[in-house]
């Protein structure tokens, strides 16, 4: 009988362990199918005026379009420039921010109104500049 038990054992753990990780494997996919838009934001300085110039891109997880409004910038008078109020699914779009050089903080904001008639508030995403710009 512990002969079979010891056969037993490591087959169970080790199924329950391979349940695991599938469920963990499956969790990702079916999170992701409810996503909506991925927002992610990188900086360079610009050392000719000595400016930093954030480059933001958002990407469309669902498979229906979406227009995009109500669109916010922080700082306050620091415009986003670029940005299509428009993305299909699967796809990633881009806008451009300047900020002056000692403003080590800025985020967008904006809702999205689905094809499909959902409308979601509140996407937004902020960014933290750790280092300086100078002019050259």
């Amino acid at each position: 009988m512990n002969r079979v038990l010891s056969y037993v054992r490591p087959a169970v753990a080790g199924l329950a362990a391979t349940l695991v990780l599938l469920g963990l494997g499956l969790a990702p996919a079916q999170a992701s199918s409810g996503l909506t838009a991925d927002i992610r934001g990188t900086c360079v300085c610009d050392s000719t005026v000595g400016e930093w110039v954030v480059t933001w891109e958002v990407t469309n997880h669902r498979d229906v379009a979406g227009t995009i409004g109500n669109v916010r910038a922080y700082p306050a008078g620091r415009a986003l420039v670029g940005l299509p109020n428009r993305v299909e699914p699967g796809q990633t779009i881009q806008g451009t921010q300047r900020l002056q050089s000692w403003e080590h903080t800025g985020s967008i904001a904006f809702d999205v109104n689905w094809d499909d008639g959902t409308v979601t508030y509140g996407h937004s995403w902020p960014i933290y500049i750790k280092i300086s710009c100078h002019q050259a």
